[in-house]
């Protein structure tokens, strides 16, 4: 972290100021003040030719070292505070020390072109080593990478017992591919400060990068001795497991990363997909909530949420973080419709608008599938659920059609028969005379054998006279 100038040389090196007041700055007891080096002397000295405005300023400067050392020790000192005293040291004297520190400020503060703009006048006076390394930090945030190396160049061209300057360029030149420049000068840093951690960790990528991870296994495990509480450091020595297959040790190293930094995002990202490629959709979900409360725009976590709650059964919850997650793209994100088609295929059974998304989602990768796409499968399963339902749908149409034929006919024969004139009555059959009873012999008639009457014949038939 920057710290503001106001060690001997620098102070002396303007004003001679006295060892008391530089030890009051560090809260140390004072000692006698020594005099000012041949050194000193011949240093360029500051427009102040009245002794009492040197002493002035001196006193100017003293106390604004000491408030800026008393705010290093609160939670959240007040920085427009020490701006307006390094201002008012400045308005006396234009000392590259307190341009250096009033740069400090305005960078807490957020103001970095302001504060770009003095660490500049400051090394325009002098060579400072910290206004320089600040300088290229600032430049590395504005994207000028051309102009954060030259910062630190010149760095570690006029200190060259500096370690951070070497550190900082090893880094840039391996994000551009300089591989052998970058482990040359982070070697020069750890050479001047063995526990330099950004020196260390570019030596770990640069192994990697150059596919030799027992050497990146070696770094990582010299780095975590010297920086053991580096969560980076941890990551690093994570992604060196992960990568000789070793996920347990991976999980744990990215686990001891969020120990010593809980919101250090690379560590959970890599827990997180150690998670989806196992399936472990609990924990998707809980990684997952834990990055987007820290980064909540990020569009692609949110897709993969969606997936985990799809899984977990949770399909309406699935289809919100698939909309957050299309928003935030700015429907740039084609797997979002892919994931949507699934889920209205498989949960919803909606091939209708699954097809719709799959085409979607074929618009947005571009004329070639990524190889091993399952949206053809997809999309020939779809078709043919909608063929078969089209098919099935056709049929109950025809059997509903036949039923209603039936119906209709059935109702048609009821109306004819309670249309229809009532038979006439059946005529009732003649009455049956009894029997005769038996009186003996009837006249001029012999008995039949039997005993019994013989029975009258009928008379013949024919017409009657009239």
């Amino acid at each position: 972290m920057s710290r503001p100038i106001w060690h001997a040389a620098a102070l002396g090196l303007w004003l001679g100021l006295s060892a008391a007041a530089l030890s009051a700055c560090a809260g140390a007891p004072p000692a006698p003040a020594p005099k000012p080096s041949p050194e000193v002397k011949a240093a360029r000295a500051p427009r102040l030719e009245p002794e009492v405005q040197a002493a002035d300023v001196q006193r100017r400067f003293v106390e604004a070292a000491r408030a800026q050392a008393d705010a290093e020790k609160q939670r959240s000192p007040d920085q427009a505070v020490l701006e307006q005293r390094w201002r008012l040291v400045l308005a006396d004297a234009d000392l590259a020390e307190a341009r250096y520190n009033l740069g400090l400020t305005l960078e807490r503060q957020g103001r970095f072109p302001e504060a770009r703009a003095e660490y500049q006048r400051s090394l325009a006076q002098k060579p400072l080593r910290q206004a320089a390394v600040n300088l290229g930090v600032l430049l590395e945030r504005e994207g000028d990478a051309r102009g954060a190396a030259a910062a630190y160049a010149g760095a570690a061209r006029d200190f060259p017992e500096d370690a951070v300057s070497r550190a900082r360029l090893g880094a840039l030149y391996r994000q551009s591919g300089q591989l052998d420049e970058a482990w040359r000068l982070s070697r020069e840093a750890l050479l001047r400060d063995p526990a330099n951690a950004l020196a260390y960790r570019t030596m770990i990528r640069v192994a990697l990068g150059r596919n030799d991870p027992d050497l990146a296994k070696l770094v990582a495990l010299r780095a975590q001795k010297v920086a053991p509480d580096d969560a980076e450091v941890a990551w690093l020595a994570g992604q060196v497991a992960a990568k000789a297959g070793d996920e347990a040790s991976a999980t744990a190293q990215w686990k001891r990363a969020l120990e010593r930094s809980p919101g250090f995002l690379p560590a959970r990202t890599g827990l997180l997909e150690l998670a989806v490629r196992h399936e472990r959709w609990a924990e998707v979900a809980e990684q997952s909530r834990a990055i987007l409360a820290d980064d909540p725009a990020n569009a692609p976590v949110q897709l993969v949420r969606g997936v985990a709650d799809r899984h977990l059964g949770k399909p309406e919850e699935a289809l919100k973080a698939y909309q957050a997650a299309d928003q935030l793209a700015g429907g740039k994100l084609a797997e979002v419709h892919l994931a949507r088609g699934i889920l209205l295929m498989r949960d919803q059974s909606d091939c209708a608008g699954a097809v719709q998304a799959f085409d979607r989602y074929e618009k947005a990768v571009g004329p070639v599938l990524p190889q091993g796409s399952p949206v053809p499968r997809l999309l020939r399963e779809c078709q043919e659920q909608l063929e078969q339902g089209r098919q099935a749908a056709e049929a109950a149409r025809q059997m509903q059609a036949d039923a209603e034929k039936k119906a209709a006919e059935a109702a048609a024969r009821k109306a004819a028969e309670e249309a229809a004139p009532a038979p006439a009555p059946a005529p009732a059959p003649a009455p049956v005379a009894p029997p005769a009873k038996a009186t003996g012999k009837a006249p001029g008639k012999a008995s039949p054998a039997g005993g019994g009457a013989a029975p009258t014949p009928a008379p013949p038939a024919g017409p009657r006279k009239p």
